[in-house]
């Protein structure tokens, strides 16, 4: 499973290991290649990059239909680490501390209001399907009606 270094919960990639990430998706880039990379998302020159700048930056390494396989899996994985006892779903609790854990700057009222639009239906839980809506961003190609 591939795990972002986010240990010190600031919501932070360090630029420093961006080129391994990038690899581990697949994508060898030259070193002149990441410099430009990493100049065009750490815009402050602070040496990190904001974990959502981060996910925009890898959208572009991957291919989408394969990428959506893989990423589910992965999700999956980080799923069923909150699921202990593998009953499907997770306490909404549990689900606020692990966007805290993404991105500690998240203020709380966003928390809830993230909360309240993925529990719809009042259950107070956050279901596999549910948490990849939140985690992408985007709602399943598999039950998406056209």
């Amino acid at each position: 499973m591939l795990v972002l270094p986010l240990n010190d919960k600031t919501g932070h990639i360090p630029t420093d290991v961006v080129g391994t990430i990038l690899e581990l998706l697949g994508h060898k880039l030259s070193e002149e290649e990441l410099e430009e990379v990493i100049d065009e998302y750490d815009e402050d020159e602070s040496g990190q990059i904001e974990f959502n700048e981060f996910v925009e930056l890898a959208s572009n390494y991957v291919e989408p239909e394969e990428d959506y396989d893989a990423l589910r899996k992965e999700l999956r994985e980080v799923f069923m680490m909150y699921d202990k006892e593998a009953k499907g779903y997770i306490p909404l609790d549990t689900f606020k501390q692990i966007l805290r854990e993404l991105d500690g700057a998240v203020p709380e009222e966003e928390l809830d209001d993230i909360v309240d639009e993925i529990d719809a239906d009042g259950s107070g839980t956050v279901d596999f399907e549910e948490f990849m809506e939140v985690m992408t961003g985007e709602p399943n190609p598999a039950t998406i009606k056209t």
